[in-house]
């Protein structure tokens, strides 16, 4: 007979495992519906092939502790947002039933969400990722987001970025994708639209801040 402890982590985890699945089943792997072009925010258009010339490197944080800077850690931490799951996290690995296509890359995604008491209110805000790349994995990244039908624009580094808002019918997460000539960061939010397309795309920029020297 399991124990009540027993029980409620079998609840936690059938839970984390739905909740997770909704934002990595909107994953590039995945094929989303192409929604309005986010480059219409703020993305500059540009040929996505092109190597950005490289003045910074990036350095792969060792667990999600370091995916992102204190100081959106600790905004995080004051909306009750915490680092629920992937290395570093509350739960570690142990909730997450399959690999990211960046984990599979070869890098680590990091979900944040609210934890609770009640285990049926556990929610993934964002999840976020990083993963370093040479030039022949960066070429396949390339090719499998273009593959997608995301927007594909530049940022104002150079590197090539693959968005959608997440507001058609069969997509409503708002997804985020900076290809740098070493690494690809992305974003997947909860939410979708504009407004939550905007705060991923300042969240990748914060991945970038925290990684790069």
């Amino acid at each position: 007979m399991q124990s009540n402890s027993d029980l409620g982590f079998a609840k936690m985890v059938a839970t984390m495992a739905i909740v997770m699945l909704a934002l990595t089943g909107c994953s590039p792997s995945e094929g989303p519906t192409a929604g309005p072009n986010p480059t219409e925010t703020s993305q500059p258009t540009a040929e996505p092939t092109e190597t950005p010339v490289q003045t910074e490197f990036f350095s792969m944080p060792a667990d999600c502790t370091g995916i992102l800077p204190t100081t959106e850690l600790d905004a995080f931490a004051a909306d009750g947002i915490v680092l629920l799951a992937g290395p570093g996290g509350k739960y570690g690995n142990e909730l997450i039933t399959e690999p990211t296509p960046e984990m599979s890359a070869g890098g680590i995604s990091c979900y944040f969400g609210t934890d609770n008491e009640d285990l049926t209110l556990l929610r993934v805000a964002v999840l976020v990722s990083a993963v370093p790349l040479d030039a022949t994995s960066r070429s396949e990244v390339i090719a499998d987001l273009a593959a997608q039908g995301l927007a594909q624009a530049m940022d104002e580094r150079g590197a090539v970025t693959f968005g959608i808002l997440g507001v058609s019918e069969g997509q409503t997460t708002a997804n985020y994708n900076v290809i740098a000539s070493d690494s690809w960061i992305s974003v997947l939010s909860s939410d979708g639209g504009e407004a939550a397309f905007l705060a991923i795309m300042r969240l990748a920029n914060a991945v970038h801040s925290a990684n790069y020297n």
